[in-house]
């Protein structure tokens, strides 16, 4: 059995305790509010995953609050790459709806 605290490059490792990315995607959440958006808030994680590819990419499933207050499932990626300028690239994937994709600094 694979430890999680061991990433394996380019191979994708489910997480089980989503504290560390619980914060990643809060962190995410509230430097794009900041900025141009979107403006959502986290209502509870299902899943999520790592995987190393230039950088750390974190999938997450999730229900986003938006500014209106309705509650809707997404699909996340968190492509982190801390050492490049706006090294943080956020996409948000809900069914219906196109892609929305943001990057800050770490």
């Amino acid at each position: 059995m694979a430890d999680e605290s061991i990433p394996i490059c380019g191979g994708i490792s489910p997480v089980s305790d989503f504290k560390d990315v619980e914060k990643a995607l809060n962190n995410s959440l509230s430097k794009l509010a900041g900025g141009d958006g979107p403006n959502y808030k986290l209502v509870k994680i299902y899943s999520a995953s790592k995987q190393v590819v230039s950088g750390t990419l974190t999938r997450i499933e999730a229900d986003l609050m938006d500014e209106n207050g309705q509650i809707k499932r997404f699909k996340i990626s968190i492509w982190s790459q801390p050492w490049l300028k706006n090294g943080i690239q956020v996409t948000f994937e809900c069914d219906g709806e196109p892609a929305v994709v943001r990057s800050h600094d770490p």
